[in-house]
């Protein structure tokens, strides 16, 4: 066995060396991730020679004082009870936690696999409704056990890089640093956390966080999943699921629409009414009837295909997408790129024409303001042409043709295109009006 190494002392989080061990027990063999509560390590066990654990290392990195080094630790002890009480399948089982060398540590269940997140940077966006309602029943089931606790427990950071599936496809949540007692009778919460895009507004000030705002991470999950669409890119602001992706029906996306809406008193009352909304609509939209608990799980695939020609890559947040240096530009990509050249080429082809047009009603052909009509006009010259060229691409793309919010924005492009052309001809014809009138 190769010789242990002293466990290192001092605030750095996420340098504990290889074969380092802690407590005289667990011996460190990786670091799994890192991020701003602390950093994860897969340990083995001195007493259980079979067994792996994760260790959670708390961060220490924003403490600043006395003060607040206690007040961390007082939040870090409060999630080892809190988790060490839990039981679920969907939960990785928490077993011990200590303190070593001014450090905090939490000791739970390894669960082998990838994040969610992995998982479809691999796969692509958007999975199969199969697979989505499987993954959704068990994150139903876990939240609303979570809610279910005598003081209930809301997750608030519900997100792909947050839930972890296993070899077999089962879901388990990870990383509660932000999980929190729900406190009756408070109006607001006192810290903003979660991240934008997927957490309620609620958790930004508005309001005290309670079931509801799980449901509304959830939908917002769902719809993801679904469409392929990017929340960040709209926060509290989803578009209608069946605009976004033809395959979902309206009476999904309507329960989708619901479950995301920014008053939390228009959403769903619990995780259990949200998903028996979410089944009956299923079963009513399509043949497949999603089951509503237990059950074998749907196994997770390996590239598995199903229709590539609608997937596209999933690119979280500072992250790459899987290949994506060997991938064509997106389409949607395109359609909007169209677009806004477009309406920056005809909008500034319509200030040159103005100018011309001035210079043309005073019947001065040689006028400083013609003169710096004709020089704008150059710019959208051949910028109106490229937008027109790329919303063609953009449109006659598959991809594009299965989104509305796709196909608007081609045809803007293509619009604005023919339109700054149009304008850049009504130049020219002043131009020859003007050399007309001189002679």
């Amino acid at each position: 066995m190769p010789t242990a190494i002293a466990a290192p002392a001092g605030p750095i989080t996420g340098a504990i060396p290889r074969q380092t061990v802690l407590q005289d027990r667990y011996v460190i063999a990786e670091k799994l991730g890192q991020g701003g509560m602390g950093a994860v390590y897969r340990a083995s066990d001195r007493r259980l020679s079979t067994i792996n654990w994760a260790i959670k290392e708390m961060s220490q990195s924003a403490i600043t004082g006395p003060l607040e080094r206690q007040q961390a630790r007082e939040a870090f002890r409060h999630e080892a009870e809190m988790l060490a009480a839990l039981n679920h399948p969907n939960l990785p089982r928490v077993t011990d936690h200590f303190e070593q060398d001014g450090k905090a540590y939490l000791v739970m269940e390894y669960v082998p696999g990838e994040t969610l997140h992995t998982f479809l940077v691999r796969e692509g966006l958007p999975q199969p409704q199969q697979r989505v309602f499987e993954w959704f029943r068990q994150l139903a089931e876990v939240l609303e056990y979570l809610h279910s606790q005598d003081s209930p427990i809301i997750f608030r950071d519900l997100k792909p890089a947050n839930i972890m599936l296993t070899p077999h496809g089962q879901v388990k949540l990870i990383d509660f640093g932000i999980a929190r007692l729900f406190k009756p009778g408070q109006a607001k919460d006192t810290q903003a956390f979660g991240t934008v895009g997927y957490s309620a507004p609620e958790q930004y000030g508005r309001g005290q966080t309670d079931a509801r705002s799980d449901i509304y991470s959830l939908g917002v999950l769902l719809h993801q999943l679904l469409t392929g669409y990017d929340p960040t890119l709209t926060p509290f602001r989803l578009p209608p699921a069946s605009q976004v992706s033809p395959n979902v029906p309206r009476p999904l996306s309507d329960v989708i629409a619901a479950a995301t809406d920014s008053d939390p008193g228009r959403r769903f009352i619990s995780m259990r009414a949200f998903r028996d909304a979410l089944f009956n609509a299923a079963a009513g939209a399509q043949s497949f009837v999603p089951a509503q608990s237990g059950g074998a799980v749907y196994a997770r695939p390996n590239s598995q295909p199903y229709n590539p020609s609608l997937v596209q890559p999933y690119d979280h947040p500072g992250s790459q997408p899987f290949g994506a240096s060997d991938m064509p530009q997106n389409p949607l990509s395109l359609a909007n790129i169209s677009r806004w050249v477009g309406i920056a080429s005809v909008a500034i082809m319509a200030l040159a024409t103005l100018m011309v047009g001035g210079a043309a009603a005073a019947g001065d052909t040689g006028s400083t303001l013609a003169g710096f009509g004709y020089v704008l006009a150059f710019l959208p010259l051949v910028s109106g042409p490229v937008g027109l060229v790329i919303g063609i691409v953009a449109l006659v793309s598959s991809k594009t043709a299965q989104t509305l919010n796709g196909k608007r924005s081609a045809t803007i492009g293509i619009a604005t295109g023919i339109a700054t052309l149009l304008l850049c001809c009504a130049i020219g014809v002043m131009a020859g009006s003007f050399n007309n009138v001189e002679r």
